[in-house]
């Protein structure tokens, strides 16, 4: 049994010329002899910055949580740790009321948490399918219904159905799972991966690659950019494996919509020699390629051995940012760039980072408009800590903001430092017999009557189910001629009613419940 380790935790805060208010910052956390990473990066409803990471100590991985305000500096953080296996979180979602959803693997399987406002664990699922060696969760979202959508990755030999989507109530009730990508529908895919989930128009759409065959030799396959299309009950719609009439090898590493109809995705194209170039992939909202732009090593530098980026954020209507990965020769990593360009692979603006910045990168768009990254740091002990910094829209690094916040407001007391221990994870076996969208947005599209005790004599109890799911819902209940006998309002959620049937005369009745004004449930009972 692995025992949960125990560390002091040490914030270092390197921030640049801080003697005056309206000075530029950049944060370096982490902690002494220990290698720090930064997954995921979220804005808080407070207009603070989390970060989701993870540290490594003696090749055992633990995850870790830093929450900070405005200007980076570090308000608390949280390691999360299993007393018996490794914890290595992924990505984290909020919801409106300050909760916050984490997910990743424990145990080599998907787990997902939920977090109240004070940090505290409401309920923990790891989420086991025996018919799979292991698996992982990728990526987390919370749609507007406020079902969390986790994407996961199971692996087996025959790889037949490997690529998920899973769904969760924000109580933890698992509702359903369904593959994507299937081998079934897709015989000549192999392998197929992902590494964002986007919810756009109600629909969502995945990015990520696989191997797919030459246009003209089927009975090989290569490594190409995959994308993804599932409309708003979660049917495939298509996939797109990327560039189908070119032998474009890389990777689709995000998407973002440029209009209604046409989305942007970027990644890498890997080319001869190891080397790899940014490729920049149109597509349409029915899975239609509309071509693809790449930024060639010497646009940038001609000692640029490979450049390519994972993350995108918009600046306006026509330009974007990203962090651009760079290489001035094969195994070498050199200063980070950050840099405007726009869908034709032009670039209009770079400004380079300082040698140390390394790892991957996360970039969000902040409610203040500026741009805000998290991604490692090589310190001169050899370590990796957390890189934070914010620019604008210029490339400029952004000023302290001196303004008054209450942070972590919705939670009643100053939220610790500490430990989160997760061993009391709930293991989800079953997985495999968890309903698909379909029957699961099918039966809750009713609202079943049970009527108890029938026949009745006196009193009865009509018992629903699904009316959370329902909105200005009407009781009825009718005789045999046709006569409504009874109506009352049903309220979002409520469970059973009693009817008091003193005066109500002797035989069969019928129990209707509307919703919106149609007819959603039915049921029956005697009176006898």
């Amino acid at each position: 049994m692995k025992a949960i380790v125990q560390i002091t935790i040490f914030i270092i805060l390197a921030k640049l010329n801080i003697s005056a208010q309206d000075q530029d910052w950049e944060v370096h956390i982490g902690v002494n002899g220990r290698y720090d990473e930064a997954k995921s990066l979220i804005e808080f409803y407070d207009k603070g910055y989390y970060v989701e990471g993870g540290y490594d100590i003696n090749s055992n991985w633990y995850g870790w949580e830093v929450k900070t305000n405005i200007n980076g500096d570090v308000l608390w953080d949280k390691s999360l740790v299993h007393q018996d296996f490794e914890v290595s979180s992924r990505a984290t979602t909020l919801d409106q009321d300050g909760n916050r959803y984490v997910c990743g693997r424990i145990n080599n399987w998907p787990f997902v948490t939920k977090f109240d406002s004070c940090s505290e664990e409401i309920w923990c699922k790891i989420l086991v399918d025996m018919d799979y060696y292991h698996g992982y969760s990728i990526d987390i979202l919370m749609n507007e219904k406020n079902e969390i959508i986790l994407m996961t990755k199971y692996d087996d030999d025959p790889e037949i159905e490997v690529l998920f989507l899973e769904c969760l109530s924000e109580d933890g009730n698992y509702l359903w799972k369904k593959p994507y990508a299937t081998k079934i529908n897709h015989p000549w895919i192999t392998e197929p991966n992902a590494y964002d989930l986007m919810e756009y128009n109600k629909e969502y759409y995945i990015s990520g690659f696989c191997y797919w065959p030459f246009p003209d030799d089927t009975l090989h396959v290569f490594l190409r950019p995959l994308f993804i299309g599932i409309d708003s009950i979660f049917n495939e719609k298509w996939i797109l494996p990327f560039y189908a009439l070119d032998s474009v090898f890389g990777d689709a590493y995000k998407s973002i919509p440029l209009n209604d109809s046409v989305f942007m995705g970027v990644g890498l194209r890997r080319i001869e020699s190891n080397s790899t170039n940014t490729l920049i992939m149109l597509y349409n909202i029915n899975g239609e390629e509309l071509g693809y732009s790449q930024i060639p090593n010497d646009s940038i530098g001609s000692n640029v051995f490979f450049n390519y980026i994972s993350e995108v954020e918009r600046v306006n209507d026509s330009l974007f940012l990203s962090l651009f990965y760079l290489a001035f020769s094969p195994g070498v990593a050199l200063p980070f760039a950050d840099v405007i360009f726009d869908k034709n692979a032009q670039i209009y603006n770079i400004s380079s980072e300082p040698p140390n910045a390394t790892g991957w990168a996360h970039f969000i768009t902040s409610s203040d408009g500026n741009f805000v990254n998290a991604m490692g740091w090589e310190n001169a002990n050899g370590d990796r800590d957390i890189y934070l910094y914010k620019i604008d829209k210029d490339l400029q690094p952004v000023p302290f903001d001196t303004n008054t916040y209450t942070y972590d407001s919705l939670c009643p007391e100053p939220i610790q430092s500490g430990t989160i221990d997760l061993s009391d994870c709930l293991v989800w076996t079953g997985t495999e017999e968890i309903p698909s969208p379909e029957e699961y947005y099918s039966f809750i599209a009713t609202i079943p009557i049970t009527a108890f005790p029938n026949p009745a004599e006196t009193e009865i109890t009509l018992a629903f189910q699904n009316t959370d799911h329902h909105n200005n819902m009407l009781l009825e209940c009718y005789n045999i001629y046709g006569q409504r006998v009874h109506s009352e309002k049903i309220w979002k959620g409520q469970q059973e009613t009693r009817i008091d049937l003193q005066g109500w005369a002797k035989g069969l009745y019928f129990a209707v419940v509307k919703s919106d004004g149609k007819v959603a449930g039915t049921g029956r009972f005697v009176i006898k």
